[in-house]
């Protein structure tokens, strides 16, 4: 289950990856790729907590869990911002875009380790 959940988060990554290039060289956005984007982390968290219920403690799941909590709410912020009509042409903030990366790829590594 946890390899099903780390390659959910590869997924989410990639596609993360691609919504990015798409803002900043494109200033563009894809409502189907970020969808896929949001149904591709959730469903690795779903499969991460999973795990944990049914797996013996260990931190290093747990923290990468709380972690993806924590990216899960910037790209909720993030869709916010989207979804608002001042910010609806403009590209996001880039500090907000960035923390929720780092946030998600750092969990990702912890769960690979």
């Amino acid at each position: 289950m946890l390899s099903a959940a780390i390659s959910s988060f590869v997924l989410a990554v990639v596609l993360g990856l691609t919504l990015t290039v798409l803002g900043l060289r494109y200033r563009r956005g894809s409502l189907p790729l970020a969808a896929a984007h949001v149904v591709a982390a959730l469903a690795g968290l779903a499969l991460l907590l999973q795990h944990i219920a049914n797996s013996p403690t260990q931190r290093a799941q747990n923290l990468a869990a709380f972690l993806f909590v924590l990216a899960l709410l910037g790209g909720l912020v993030l869709l916010g911002l989207r979804l608002s009509k001042l910010e609806y042409r403009t590209p996001p903030p880039m500090i907000v875009m960035v923390l929720h990366a780092v946030l998600a790829v750092f969990a990702l590594l912890l769960l690979l380790v």
